[in-house]
């Protein structure tokens, strides 16, 4: 097999731009595969140039002049950058691949534009590819694993890739970790909802959590798990064996049915610091937040006082909803969501898109819409 020189974009901005806001935080926001790929591909001999774009200056700057395979990983928000700089680098004859939510959403509509679109990928689907790197036209080849990888590279495997983003990052430093891929839970608007929970080995968790220990004098971690805690004693098992009681910052998204009062005791023990639980829909999705039997009044009532006992053992928490579904009607919804801030100790004075994290409010409310 011939050695590639392989350029990996990590697209966590979806063009050019220069507000404070991406400048301090969108190299935080790196994904995990684009970084494991990357260390998949260098296992195999290859040479592998990694960019997290940011929206900060140049891609074509960023990358070396030379390359065979270009793998861009984006969220759908990124798919027209994606898609134009796929046409750029295929004109100078370069083979291109997409993953990432995009290209796991939207396989038909990516085969147009790249020569691979990845699916579900392990290391044999990247092998798959780089040992053809060939041109797909006029659709390009869609390649997918049957499910999920069983393990991943840690954080130390990955630590190069990890540097190279937090690089551009001026003031705060995260450190993407991940304990488990796929989710038990069945919310129809999400796209880990198909995909089987399963936990990663509990050994590479202790020894990345001693890793960023030495390498950081007060680490900040964000777990990348769909649902963090859904093995919450093992999981907090494993944390307290590798690393002293709160000597790592941790932000998570979990759920309300999770975050009973003696786990926040023991997640507030091990340094969590920011939670970011779904709540989803006053009148359906109630599955996360043990509120299936109730919705309306009652369930903004009965999330109020949970979301207000999770305020009183960590400083932040961003609660996470989807407005427009089926059940959405009228200006109810929009009500309850007023009441629901009105009945927190400290209103959130923005809502916002993601969370802060320099000088937060004490809570923030996300909201999205389906779009299709």
């Amino acid at each position: 097999m011939r050695r590639l020189r392989i350029g990996i974009i990590d697209l966590v901005s979806r063009g050019p731009g220069r507000s404070m806001w991406s400048w301090v935080m969108y190299a935080n926001f790196a994904s995990i595969m684009p970084q494991v790929i990357g260390v998949w591909c260098e296992e195999e001999g290859h040479t592998v140039s990694y960019v997290c774009y940011t929206g900060q200056g140049s891609i074509a700057e960023a990358l070396p002049g030379e390359l065979d395979l270009v793998i861009i990983g984006a969220f759908t928000e990124a798919a027209l950058m994606a898609y134009a700089l796929s046409s750029q680098l295929r004109s100078q004859g370069i083979v291109t691949a997409l993953g990432g939510p995009r290209a796991r959403c939207y396989p038909q509509d990516a085969q147009k534009y790249f020569d691979y679109v990845l699916g579900f990928t392990d290391k044999s689907t990247i092998l798959e590819m780089v040992r053809d790197c060939s041109h797909h036209r006029p659709l390009g080849a869609y390649i997918s694993a049957s499910r999920q990888p069983s393990t991943l590279p840690g954080v130390r495997e990955r630590w190069k890739f990890i540097d190279a983003a937090l690089h551009s990052s001026p003031f705060l430093k995260l450190v993407p970790m991940l304990g488990s891929l796929g989710c038990p839970y069945q919310c129809e608007f999400c796209i880990d909802s198909t995909v089987p929970y399963q936990p990663l080995d509990y050994d590479v968790m202790r020894e990345d959590l001693r890793f960023i220990l030495r390498k950081f004098k007060r680490p900040l971690v964000g777990w990348h798990d769909p649902n963090f805690g859904v093995q919450f004693n093992g999981t907090l098992d494993a944390i307290e064996e590798a690393i002293p009681p709160d000597s790592i910052d941790f932000i998570a998204e979990s759920s309300l049915s999770l975050l009973t009062e003696p786990h926040m005791i023991r997640l507030r023990k091990n340094g969590f610091k920011a939670l970011l639980p779904g709540i989803e829909s006053w009148f359906a999705l109630g599955e996360k937040s043990r509120t299936s039997r109730i919705m309306g009044l009652e369930k903004v009532r009965d999330v109020a006082a949970q979301v207000n006992m999770i305020l009183s053992y960590v400083p932040y928490i961003q609660t996470n909803f989807v407005l427009g579904l089926d059940s959405d009607e009228g200006e109810e919804p929009f009500e309850l969501t007023k009441r629901f801030l009105d009945a927190r100790p400290e209103p959130s004075r923005a809502i916002r898109s993601s969370p802060r994290l320099g000088r937060p409010p004490r809570s923030t409310s996300n909201i999205s819409v389906p779009t299709g």
